[in-house]
């Protein structure tokens, strides 16, 4: 279970004059234990969330979650450590190409969503073909009363000119602008110390389920 220390502990880290090894040395225990506590909700979520989506199948704690350091070799912020905890589940876990429910703990900017983010070339081709056949589909999807309320609506990085491949005045034209996609919905820190936090994202991931279902056939397309 999350807890208070767990947002402060991770609040703390966010701060320059805490975001440092010598510091963290000093709180290594400290951060074992959090990210314990993390971790046993994210077993605990991955669990129940393969009762809802039979396609997950088998996954680790450690396929879905990631390293508390962070990659700095091409950045000009050069604090060591990223300050929130986050877990991914799909199949794949975090190596996989498909969409993923996620959960980003940040003291004051958590959220809960679904992402397709970057997919390669001939994977992101099969995924507009597939909308370009389907896109009926997908708009019934996104505007679902459900969904609109939960979410408002998808985001997405979108390029400006249609893809070549298709016609320039084709009726889903903004949906197949898409490169990334994405849905969250933020949530407050008070919402994730309770103790149904687990039921609260079963019930996001339940309204994303078909979101995800048709982007991951548009990726096995």
């Amino acid at each position: 279970m999350i807890t208070k220390i767990t947002l402060a502990f991770l609040k703390a880290v966010k701060e320059k004059e805490n975001n440092n090894v010598a510091r963290m040395d000093k709180n290594r225990d400290l951060y074992h234990m959090e990210r314990d506590n993390f971790l046993n909700f994210s077993k605990e979520l991955i669990a129940k969330t393969q009762k809802l989506d039979k396609n997950i199948g088998e996954l680790e704690v450690k396929d879905a979650t990631f390293r508390f350091n962070r990659d700095i070799r091409f950045s000009k912020d050069k604090w060591p450590y990223k300050g929130n905890f986050g877990v991914i589940i799909r199949e794949e876990g975090k190596h996989g190409i498909g969409g993923w429910y996620y959960v980003h703990i940040e003291p004051g900017s958590c959220f809960v969503g679904w992402w397709i983010y970057n997919p390669p070339a001939p994977v992101l081709l099969r995924v507009r073909t597939y909308i370009a056949k389907h896109y009926k589909q997908l708009e019934k999807i996104l505007n679902t009363p459900e969904f609109k309320k939960t979410f408002g609506t998808i985001e997405w990085e979108q390029r400006i000119k249609m893809p070549r491949w298709f016609l320039p005045n084709h009726k889903a034209g903004n949906l197949l602008k898409m490169l990334g996609r994405y849905a969250s919905k933020n949530v407050s820190d008070t919402v994730v110390l309770q103790e149904d936090f687990v039921a609260y994202c079963l019930a996001i991931f339940k309204v994303l389920k078909p979101l995800n279902d048709f982007l991951n056939r548009a990726c096995n397309s």
